[in-house]
């Protein structure tokens, strides 16, 4: 008889609820769980990601996928033990593809969970986090249509019952947890020690990895963003291209960390409506704890509102053309340190090196990266 998973764990997000930080510590300690029977099909994150965005379709689809959704299921129906998958992208996947999701690993049970934080929090992170994947909105406008429309794709993502509804119906009872993420102030590892007992982990044996969290944007550097955004017109689209050129190259060596960046609070005319919409949403966890497992306290999704101190619309042109300027230097720093490193990898395995380069497509294989390390090294010599 072919084994199958006894179990399958889709952890779903909500994006800017700790999943990068979950993330790491699932595929930094993958040999600590293969050891408590946790897998993780198709068997690396970048492949994990490809499958979800093949279930998907549309914009997250693409040619240069290195796994499939039918791959990942055939592993799950193939493979003993619990199989783990993480990805965001997963919560808003509409009703018709949740169900043809379910049938594909039929009959591995499916559980879901679906991290929750207060939107005192994720208002301003989502905002962020929607300009990182390419939005040109301006925080005024963003912070107006979430006050007005509550059927905003926000919601569809954020509100618990919302998702509960379109995922949480399909499973057996009892399969959906709704992992609390901690208020401030908690322990660092809280959201770890309660993701760890959803999925039967001992959480004591995973090691935090040492590279750093998912960073944010500060004030000056979102509106940097923004209007980079806006000026890009159709160049650059979503997914691949503006991921690999723009957040590679642009968002994380010189936007993400700059020294002094400013937090991006919420302006005072909207905290009386967050504290209403997050009281709102905590009576709705407790009407729903008799059909989900709730994973720590409904009250801590009361909204926690840092003020605003000030807005990206009253920046002036002189402060974003000097934290311009400064991102422009920490770019070149990063792609010297960059050039640096593949000449030292050529100079040390100039054979392998190159080989290695051209399967994978990394930095060695890059022709631009080539052109740019000959550069380099010729103002060395």
């Amino acid at each position: 008889m072919t084994p199958v998973a006894e179990r399958l764990f889709l952890h779903i997000g909500a994006p800017k609820t700790g999943t990068s930080y979950l993330q790491k510590m699932i595929w930094a300690n993958r040999a600590s769980l293969r050891e408590q029977g946790v897998f993780l099909p198709p068997g690396s994150r970048r492949k994990q990601f490809d499958a979800v965005a093949d279930m998907r379709g549309g914009m997250w689809a693409t040619d240069r996928s290195t796994a499939s959704w039918d791959l990942l299921a055939e592993r799950v129906r193939s493979r003993p033990g619990t199989a783990l998958v993480s990805e965001e992208l997963l919560c808003a996947t509409p009703p018709e593809k949740i169900e043809q999701l379910l049938e594909s690993v039929a009959p591995v049970p499916v559980h879901v969970i679906f991290a929750a934080r207060d939107i005192g929090r994720q208002v301003p992170a989502e905002w962020q986090q929607a300009l990182r994947s390419r939005s040109a909105m301006t925080y005024a406008q963003w912070l107006q249509l979430l006050r007005e429309d509550p059927e905003r794709s926000f919601w569809n993502v954020q509100d618990p019952v919302k998702v509960f509804e379109r995922w949480g119906r399909a499973l057996e009872p009892g399969n959906f947890h709704l992992l609390v993420v901690p208020a401030p102030g908690s322990p660092s590892r809280m959201l770890w020690d309660r993701f760890s007992g959803i999925v039967g982990l001992d959480p004591d044996r995973a090691q935090a990895p040492e590279s750093r969290q998912n960073e944010s944007l500060g004030l000056v550097e979102a509106e940097l963003l923004r209007r980079f955004n806006a000026r890009l017109g159709s160049r650059f689209p979503l997914r691949d291209p503006y991921i690999t050129v723009v957040r590679d190259h642009l968002m994380r060596p010189a936007l993400f960390g700059a020294p002094g960046a400013r937090r991006i609070g919420v302006p005072e005319e909207y905290d009386d409506w967050l504290v209403e919409r997050s009281a709102e949403m905590v009576r709705a966890v407790h009407e729903l704890s008799g059909s989900v497992d709730v994973v720590g306290e409904p009250e801590e999704l009361t909204a926690h509102v840092e003020r605003a101190t000030a807005s990206p619309e009253d920046l002036t042109e002189n402060e974003l053309l000097e934290a311009a300027l400064d991102a422009m230097v920490r770019q070149m720093e990063h792609i010297e340190a960059t050039a640096q490193a593949a000449t030292e990898q050529q100079a040390e395995r100039p054979a392998q090196g190159a080989e290695a380069g051209r399967s994978t497509g990394g930095p060695v294989g890059d022709p631009w990266w080539r052109r740019l390390s000959r550069r380099s090294g010729s103002r060395r010599r």
